[in-house]
């Protein structure tokens, strides 16, 4: 994947005979023993497994790559110290610290910018074609050494998300349809754009981009159609020629024509094609290409010459409308925000709008460990469930972390979910139930004893004659006439009186429902449950420090960003705990 041989850099384990550090007086060594680029060299740079990432390049004879441990450890500290690449290239040239962190005890070799973008770019293009996310198992290997090296006990953990925000700017509807047509109009030789039906050309000009702040509101809806009508065209008139179809551009105006627009049926075929069942008509409910071509003008301007362009020019002529915009409403979440983050996706929150992705994080909240140690970090598009994200992590926490008890918040209820969770071993305790709570007079399904699905004694101690549990997940069962009859709790029961007994019947899932909300009404739990409060510290330690946007586009990189970050809070947690240490021994001394 790589024009270098791949290399194991084993130089930072020669000593040097003579070096900077030789001179250092014993009180400044002191200090850099104890100093966080010495930790991070011991306990990060060193524990990078080098080998994992050999397939990045090819083999034969070749220029070596430049050392693996070092790019991950500057990813690491990029995010550690807040640098920009070209802070970064400067801290690996001049910045003793950083030198320290990668084992060199001079100042010497050089390093550019476009060897980290390189790096980076390999990184991403090996996941996108293999699944395999590499920098993720170096966050492994370094949340296992770090919870066998300083014995930290990750039986309890706290999890929350977060929403990231894209670096892009919030575009109106009518502004991302001339977007993506300016962007592929651009993309465009100026001798094909100038043969393009007229009123098409003018979206090349960035003087008419923004047209929310230029046209009236009463406007805007015939601007958009006329937008789309553009879309439907050029995608017509372009999908079958490969060095224009195959453009990022064109794929954003394929999409937005998916999303936005649907096809008007007074254009469909007189006889259309029947679907699977033999029904006539279109099987596929999105947007279908247009049989002809359109222009919006009036101008019988031609596409360029081809063998198309005779159909264009009889054609053109035509001034109906092929197609028609979805209503706001009905244009999902995942649909296309900004064309220069094609992943990032819309969310709506307490009536906040959000663009962009979110983050999932757990960390160690055991108050005897000497630090917390973040075990997990997820990053999907913000449209994607707490639950989901959590699903992702259950069985590698519980199986390499020991995770025993999760302290989560009712976001994370999730049947499948808690379902793996409880098959792992895990127990979660959810700081609040989403839904509304039952009213006070009527019984909790909590209320009996319960094994499972099997209601072993009601309320007033009865077992049901008769219990059935259907895949579907419902419940069932019936009681003894002599029970109920006259029972204290008869008014507000959950049981219904029939002519020969009484039955109940619900969903296994409320009666879980229940008996989470007993365990929070008890005061143990809630003294259990605070220990998640300090989990916003987190959130704002990985995010909220830097900024309100992310400076990454992509799931990928904003992913990547977000565990070099991780990686880098542990260690620097670690310091802090090495430095305290370093302190009380001086002191007893």
């Amino acid at each position: 994947m790589g024009d270098n041989v791949f290399r194991e850099n084993t130089e930072h384990e020669q000593e040097m005979l003579f070096s900077p550090l030789k001179d250092l007086s014993g009180r400044v060594r002191k200090k850099l023993q104890n100093h966080w680029s010495t930790h991070f060299y011991e306990h990060v740079f060193t524990q990078i497994d080098e080998t994992k990432f050999g397939r990045l390049y090819h083999d034969g004879y070749s220029r070596p790559n430049k050392p693996v441990n070092e790019l991950v450890s500057l990813e690491i500290i990029k995010h550690l110290l807040g640098m920009s690449d070209k802070e970064l290239e400067h801290a690996y040239v001049f910045d003793f610290r950083v030198r320290n962190a990668l084992g060199k005890e001079t100042l010497g070799d050089n390093i550019c910018e476009k060897t980290l973008t390189n790096f980076r770019r390999r990184l991403m293009k090996y996941e996108e074609e293999t699944g395999q996310d590499l920098l993720h198992e170096v966050f492994e290997d370094h949340r296992t050494y770090f919870q066998r090296e300083f014995e930290i006990d990750a039986s309890t953990q706290r999890m929350d998300s977060t929403f990231i925000e894209a670096n892009i700017k919030q575009l109106s509807r009518v502004d991302l349809l001339a977007k993506v047509l300016h962007n592929f109009l651009c993309d465009l030789p100026e001798e094909i754009v100038q043969e393009l039906p007229a009123g098409m050309d003018e979206l090349a000009d960035t003087e008419n981009l923004e047209l929310s702040y230029h046209l009236e509101p009463d406007e805007i809806p015939a601007e958009m159609e006329t937008l789309a009508e553009h879309i439907a065209w050029l995608v017509e008139r372009f999908r079958g020629e490969a060095k224009y179809a195959e453009l990022e551009s064109f794929a954003h105006l394929q999409r937005v024509l998916d999303e936005q627009c649907y096809r008007i049926p007074e254009f469909e075929d007189d006889n259309p094609e029947p679907d699977d069942q033999g029904h006539p008509g279109d099987s596929s409910p999105g947007w279908q290409p247009l049989q002809t071509y359109t222009s919006p003008s009036e101008s019988t301007a031609t596409a360029g010459d081809g063998p198309d362009s005779e159909s264009v020019d009889r054609d053109a002529e035509e001034k109906h409308d092929h197609v028609g915009l979805e209503e706001s409403d009905e244009i999902g979440s995942e649909s296309l925000q900004n064309p220069h983050d094609d992943e990032a996706t819309y969310r709506s929150k307490n009536a906040e709008d959000y663009f962009g992705y979110k983050s999932n994080i757990a960390e160690t909240c055991n108050g005897e460990n000497p630090f917390r140690l973040i075990t997990a970090v997820r990053v999907d598009t913000n449209n994607t469930d707490d639950g989901d994200l959590l699903g992702e992590d259950a069985r590698n926490l519980a199986e390499e972390t020991g995770l025993r008890e999760l302290l989560v918040d009712g976001g994370y209820t999730h049947k499948e979910v808690e379902k793996c969770c409880r098959d792992q071993g895990i127990t979660q305790h959810f700081t609040g139930i989403t839904g509304q709570r039952p009213a006070a007079e009527k019984m909790s399904l909590a209320a009996p004893e319960w094994d499972g699905t099997r209601m072993v004694a009601c309320p007033a101690g009865h077992e049901p004659f008769e219990q059935n549990h259907y895949e579907t997940g419902r419940i069932s069962g019936k009681m003894e006439k002599q029970f109920c009859d006259g029972c204290q709790h008869q008014e507000n029961c959950f049981v219904n009186e029939q002519q020969e007994h009484y039955s109940y019947g619900f969903r296994e899932r409320r009666v879980e429902v229940a008996q989470r909300r007993q365990r929070l009404d008890d005061p143990a739990e809630q003294e259990f449950l605070n220990l998640r409060a300090g989990v916003e510290s987190l959130m704002n330690e990985m995010y909220h420090q830097d900024g309100e946007k992310t400076r990454f586009t992509g799931t990928i990189k904003v992913k990547n960003a977000s565990i070099a970050k991780a990686m880098g809070r542990n260690l620097k947690r670690a310091s802090g705990f090495l430095e305290s240490e370093a302190k009380q021994e001086k002191s007893a001394g």
